[in-house]
C-alpha cells in the first residue's frame, strides 16, 4: 500500500502534447525571451522531480529554509526559472502537467527576492491561531483558493506577482488568475485540438466594495478563515477520491473496466461513507475496506453471507485493529473459497 501511494503520481500520464506545448509557451512568452517566468515545483509528488531537478541546468532555490534534512530536502518546495525555448523547461513541463506538480507564475524580480515573498505563505494561522503548513503551491489548491480571498488577502498573496497559472480540473485546461484593481480576474486557456480564445470565468470584487475598509482589516493577512477550510476539505476529499481510483484501477483493472469511470467514482464515494459508518476514517484502511467491496461486494458489511464481516466490525475495538482483523478474516475465506 505505502509503495503504491509513493508512485501514484509516477503512473499518472501526462497529457502534454506538442501542440499544447507550444500554446502555453505562447502564454508565457508572448514576446519571446523573458526571465520572468517561474514554476513553484513540489518534490514531494514524485520522487523523479529532485533527481530532474539536479540534472538539469534551470536556476531554481528550495522554498524552505536552508537549515534542512536530507529527507526535507527531496520532498520540499522549489522555485524554479523557466527558460524560453528551453529542452529543460519542456521536459519539466511535460512532466509536470496534468500531475499536479506545482504552480505557475510570472514575476518580473531576482529568484532570492521573489523567494523571500512566497515563502510568508509556507506556514500560516489557521481560525484558532495555530500554525498550519500551506500547501498553497498544489494547484488543486490554488484554484480554489484564490477566488475565496477578500481584496486584502489578494493583495497579500499576489504581492510583486503579475499571474498565477495552474492546470484545471481537466488537463488540458489552463487557469489564469490576475489581481487588479481590487479584483481577482480568472480566465480559463483550453489546451485542445481547438483552441478558442481565453474566455473570463468572472472576478471577484473588491473586498472594500462588498464588505467595507473594517471588514478587510478583520482578516489578517496569512491567516486561513474557516469558510477556506471548508473548501480545502473538500480539495482534499476530492485528492483522495482520485488516488483511491487509481490505486483500483491498478489492482483491479477487470472491475473498474466494467464499471466505467462513473461507476468507479460512485463506488468510492460510497466506500467512503460505509467505512465512516464503522469509525473507518484513516485513509489507508478506508482504501483497504473499499477494496474488500470489490472482492466480497459492495454491502459486505451487511450481506448476510459475509456475517463475519459484520460481526467483527461492530466490534468496539480500536478501527484500526478491526481493520487488521477484517483483513485476516477476509484472506481466511477467499482460501476456503
Amino acid at each position: 500500500m505505502t509503495e503504491e501511494k509513493r508512485g501514484a503520481g509516477r503512473r499518472l500520464v501526462s497529457v502534454m502534447t506538442s501542440q499544447s506545448f507550444s500554446w502555453i509557451e505562447e502564454t508565457f512568452w508572448p514576446r519571446g525571451e523573458r526571465r520572468d517566468i517561474w514554476m513553484i515545483l513540489d518534490a514531494a509528488r514524485d520522487r523523479a522531480i529532485f533527481r530532474m531537478l539536479l540534472e538539469c541546468r534551470l536556476e531554481y532555490s528550495c522554498l524552505y529554509s536552508q537549515f534542512r534534512s536530507p529527507a526535507l530536502e527531496i520532498a520540499a518546495p522549489y522555485l524554479v526559472q523557466l527558460e524560453y525555448q528551453d529542452r529543460n523547461t519542456r521536459r519539466l513541463l511535460e512532466r509536470a502537467w496534468g500531475n499536479s506538480w506545482g504552480v505557475f507564475l510570472k514575476c518580473d524580480l531576482r529568484l532570492d527576492k521573489l523567494r523571500r515573498h512566497l515563502r510568508q505563505f509556507l506556514v500560516v494561522r489557521d481560525p484558532q491561531g495555530r500554525r498550519v503548513v500551506f500547501r498553497y503551491y498544489d494547484p488543486r489548491v490554488l484554484r480554489v483558493y484564490l477566488p475565496t480571498c477578500f481584496g486584502e488577502e489578494l493583495r497579500s498573496v499576489f504581492g510583486p506577482v503579475e499571474l498565477f497559472w495552474t492546470e484545471g480540473q481537466i488537463p488540458d485546461e489552463m487557469l489564469e488568475f490576475r489581481f487588479r484593481s481590487g479584483n481577482l480576474e480568472r480566465r480559463m486557456l483550453p489546451l485542445g485540438p481547438k483552441r478558442p480564445e481565453l474566455r473570463p470565468l468572472g472576478s471577484s470584487q473588491n473586498v472594500d466594495a462588498a464588505h467595507g475598509v473594517e471588514a478587510a482589516r478583520a482578516y489578517a493577512p496569512f491567516k486561513i478563515r474557516r469558510a477556506q477550510l471548508a473548501v480545502f476539505s473538500q480539495v482534499e476529499v476530492q485528492k483522495f477520491e482520485q488516488w483511491v481510483r487509481v490505486h483500483l484501477q491498478r489492482f483491479f483493472p477487470r472491475q473498474c473496466a466494467a464499471a466505467g469511470e462513473p461507476g468507479v467514482q460512485e463506488l468510492v464515494q460510497y466506500g467512503i461513507q460505509r467505512a465512516a459508518i464503522h469509525g473507518i476514517t484513516a485513509k489507508r484502511d478506508v482504501c483497504k475496506y473499499i477494496d474488500l467491496m470489490i472482492v466480497f461486494g459492495r454491502d459486505f458489511d451487511k450481506d448476510k453471507r459475509s456475517r463475519w464481516a459484520g460481526q467483527i466490525l461492530g466490534n468496539r475495538r480500536h478501527p484500526g485493529a478491526r481493520m487488521r482483523a477484517l483483513l485476516q478474516a477476509a484472506k481466511a475465506h477467499l482460501k476456503n473459497r
